[in-house]
């Protein structure tokens, strides 16, 4: 058992750090097609994919298997997608980077609420610890909120069930039928939010395909399996902290890549989540 927690551990860093890979990406997607397009096409062409995957019998997919947890893991994943989105638009990226992070906090106490985790000192320490990394990390001049801010923490509370909900259905449900269901789902959320947008033009399309393609195999596909897999051995919780390492990932990768400065403020607050990460994991380990 505790080599799978490590194998879970690993699967929930590469998760993170594919996460991380994103921002540049959905930049430029947004910039030529809007949000709303960017959710429905990143999905649907995740799903399609996995519907020709399981047609020319690469997937073993049961049908009737698995589609209610999966429906329920679609719309909770498309509520905190959307929200977040739309809330970015009324906000900072910094409040809103912020904001998202405090689903740390709503899923221990949901957890603690529920039964499924027992309050610890340790542990409230590392949820503290991570809040203060990511406020330090995405944060410049302080937090000014706006009516954005409320539509982001809206999204939050949709990330954080929707992280409970991976805990609970990874443990008597296939893999495979849940990321099949869960991105499928996604993407039928999404198509009714769309028609009330501009349809982007052919040209803005194919500069966006690109990196829809990149998005939507190694960011949609891979992480969901990766997310299912790797929550089978983690708990919810600590799950939660590891997920928090995407933003230090995308200020790494863009200080690497982009040039852009990585400021001591920003290594702080790195270094706490690192270190609200580690207290997470000390916990598992002395208890197994």
């Amino acid at each position: 058992m505790k080599q799978l927690s490590i194998v879970g551990y690993a699967a929930l860093f590469m998760l993170t750090f594919l996460w991380g890979t994103t921002f540049p990406f959905i930049k430029i997607i947004v910039s030529n097609i809007g949000f709303s397009y960017y959710v429905l096409l990143r999905f649907a062409i995740a799903s399609l994919f996995l519907i020709l995957m399981a047609y020319f019998k690469l997937l073993r997919v049961n049908l009737r298997e698995a589609i209610k947890p999966g429906f329920i893991l679609g719309m909770l994943f498309f509520g905190g997608i959307e929200l977040q989105g739309l809330g970015i638009e009324y906000t900072t990226a910094s409040n809103a980077a912020f904001i998202t992070g405090l689903s740390v906090v709503l899923v221990y106490v949901f957890e603690v609420i529920l039964g499924r985790e027992k309050f610890t000192v340790k542990l409230t320490l590392a949820v503290f610890l991570s809040i203060i990394g990511v406020y330090l990390l995405s944060t410049t001049n302080g937090l000014y909120f706006r009516i954005g801010d409320l539509i982001v923490f809206l999204g939050a509370v949709f990330w954080a069930f929707q992280i409970i909900a991976v805990g609970v259905y990874t443990k008597k449900y296939s893999l495979v039928q849940l990321v099949f269901y869960e991105i499928i789902f996604t993407s039928l959320g999404a198509l009714p939010i769309a028609v009330f947008f501009p349809m982007p033009t052919f040209e803005k399309f194919m500069l966006a395909l690109p990196p829809l393609f990149y998005l939507a195999t190694a960011c949609t596909i891979i992480t969901n399996t990766l997310q299912l897999y790797g929550q089978k051995y983690v708990s919810s919780t600590q799950a939660a902290i590891i997920y928090l390492l995407e933003p230090v990932f995308a200020s790494i990768l863009s200080y690497l890549m982009l040039n852009e400065v990585f400021t001591l403020k920003q290594m702080a607050g790195s270094a706490f989540i690192l270190l609200a990460m580690a207290l997470s994991t000390i916990r598992t380990a002395k208890l197994r």
